[in-house]
């Protein structure tokens, strides 16, 4: 079934229209997610317009990762994709395969074959695209094995897709870069695996080409060259099959992380860090639904980053670039145009910390998503199995998000400081005193999942130990309001309002000259509430690819000064 289009989609959710609610049902059969939102672009067109069909748009949009200038010369203004999408990406094309024609299902084939596999297998036109194949043979020493991963690579000398040569530490015949990506790998298993307890990645024995043994197999290829870090992907048979939401997973990442390629924010080890710790979370994610909603699986990937390597903070970035702490109006689970799904890592970081002390919690909310075992596994979306896992714990999700939006406004998070976390801003400020001793009443229209700060700031005149009433109406489903009273000392007294049935709530906050600076109030919109889950696709996509039931609405707020 092919989605709404993207003008179209965009133009229901601007209007909040709601639909009958649709329960997902473990037996019934889910559709396919809609392939990952990259850009508005002449693919994103031809997708709209019916020109291509979804399994057409995901083998396009995947020869864009490798050939980006021959799908320009196709289709004309084409995006590149973000350096890290290349992940679900090919996962898009992969569960649609069989919706190809069958010249096109070849072309498909190569794009998710391993670098490894025959260039071009027999039969196959040599013009066909190939991915990112490697162009020399397999070292002869290939591959280097730990308890749990393989290293696979090529050593002809001057291939762009051979590792550096360097063998001095250890001195072992191996290069020295094959040997760092081992361990990193072998580390990054040890950590989520062993550790947290996530789930290892299904063996791979299945696959006509396994690597030769059931360890997960991790390829060294020129990958930079294509503006990729890495990606995971699978080539399970079973993969795309109906009912089959968990698969193998085998793994590709640069060959170097050189800096010209990258850059230097990070040193290439560092960036085979944080690239192995995320893209190997996908692998894992592989073994519990690898059609979960795209928020959820790249958000946790990113938060995995922080959790396994905290000292690098290449995530950060993402939270400057489109997050909940940059953009507190845009819905948390928005996946799509921005790398949304990627600043959504604070999320899963507010949880650890905050709720849990403990990256348990993640783990513990994708279990209730595993959809590996048809009918007997949980099978939660996204943001069900985060109410679930918070209601156990007996947590109302309201609550929790009212208190993630005031962590968001306070840069209440450990490493805030130290990584330049940014803070949340604050959607309007109102100069409160004599001359201004009121803001009547004012309406803030909020999506579902985001939230608005609004400030009032304490004037040199007005009484000397005066208090700041605060007003609000909420709407019914999922709103809290927070009042924030900043004190000049720096502390902050956090208070928030308990509405009655009709939604009104009313507090005399502190607004002494002597002492308070100003007083904020958080307004947050932590409906859950979804309609028409898995049969309303469309970019951007939020969860279970549904229709939010309470966007855009009415938060009213006034406040006085009183004696």
């Amino acid at each position: 079934m092919r989605g709404l289009g993207l003008t179209a989609w965009l133009g229901l959710l601007a209007l909040g229209l709601a639909a009958p609610t649709a329960a997902r049902t473990q037996a019934a059969e889910r559709p396919l997610p809609a392939p990952v939102p990259v850009a508005d672009d002449a693919l994103a067109a031809a997708l709209e317009t019916g020109e291509l069909s979804e399994a057409e748009y995901a083998l396009e949009r995947a020869r864009s990762l490798f050939q980006l200038g021959k799908v320009r010369r196709e289709f004309g203004h084409v995006v590149r994709p973000d350096a890290r999408d290349a992940t679900l990406i090919l996962r898009d094309l992969a569960v649609r395969v069989g919706d190809l024609a069958p010249a096109e299902r070849v072309a498909a084939r190569r794009l998710l074959a391993r670098p490894d596999d025959p260039d071009p297998p027999p039969g196959q036109d040599p013009k066909v695209p190939i991915g990112d194949g490697w162009t020399a043979d397999e070292s002869i020493d290939s591959p280097s094995c730990g308890g749990n991963v393989c290293v696979h690579w090529v050593d002809e000398v001057g291939n762009d897709d051979a590792p550096p040569p360097d063998d001095v530490d250890p001195a072992n015949g191996i290069p020295d870069w094959v040997d760092l990506t081992l361990v990193t790998w072998e580390d990054v298993w040890s950590q989520q695996i062993d550790g947290i307890g996530y789930r290892a990645p299904l063996t791979d024995l299945g696959s006509a080409n396994n690597g030769g043994s059931m360890l997960l197999d991790v390829y060294l290829d020129d990958v930079g060259s294509s503006g990729v870090f890495g990606y995971c992907t699978s080539d399970d048979p079973s993969a795309g099959a109906p009912g089959v939401y968990a698969v193998s997973a085998y793994c590709v990442i640069d060959d170097d992380f050189a800096r010209e390629q990258y850059g230097d924010e990070h040193t290439p080890p560092e960036f085979l860090q944080v690239t192995s710790a995320h893209e190997f979370h996908h692998a894992s994610q592989f073994a519990y639904d690898w059609l979960e909603d795209h928020w959820f699986m790249e958000g946790t990937a990113t938060n995995i980053e922080e959790t396994v390597y905290p000292a690098i903070d290449d995530n950060v970035n993402f939270l400057e670039l489109w997050s909940p702490l940059t953009r507190p109006g845009s819905s948390l689970d928005r996946g799509g145009f921005g790398n949304s799904e990627y600043g959504a890592w604070i999320f899963w970081r507010f949880l650890q910390e905050k709720v849990a002390g403990d990256p348990g919690i993640v783990r513990e909310i994708w279990e209730r998503a595993d959809a590996s075992v048809p009918n007997v596994s949980p099978d939660n979306y996204s943001l069900q199995a985060v109410t679930k896992e918070l209601s156990q714990r007996g947590l109302g999700f309201r609550n929790v998000f009212a208190q993630f939006a005031t962590a968001n406004r306070l840069g209440d998070y450990e490493d805030a400081q130290a990584a330049g976390y940014p803070i949340s801003p604050r959607a309007a400020v109102f100069g409160i005193g004599r001359n201004h001793p009121s803001v009547g009443w004012r309406t803030w229209r909020i999506n579902h999942l985001a939230s608005r700060t609004v400030a009032f700031a304490r004037g040199s005149s007005g009484p000397a130990n005066a208090r700041l009433r605060v007003e609000v109406r909420l709407p019914k489903h999922g709103a809290r309001a927070t009042v924030l009273v900043v004190r000049k000392n720096g502390t902050v007294v956090v208070h928030r309002l308990n509405q009655g049935a009709t939604g009104f709530a009313r507090w005399g906050a502190p607004f002494a000259r002597a002492t308070v600076r100003r007083v904020e109030v958080v307004l947050s919109n932590g409906s859950t509430r979804v309609a028409s889950c898995w049969t309303f696709p469309g970019p951007p996509s939020t969860s279970c690819l549904g229709r939010p039931l309470d966007d855009q609405r009415p938060f009213r707020l006034r406040v006085q000064l009183v004696r």
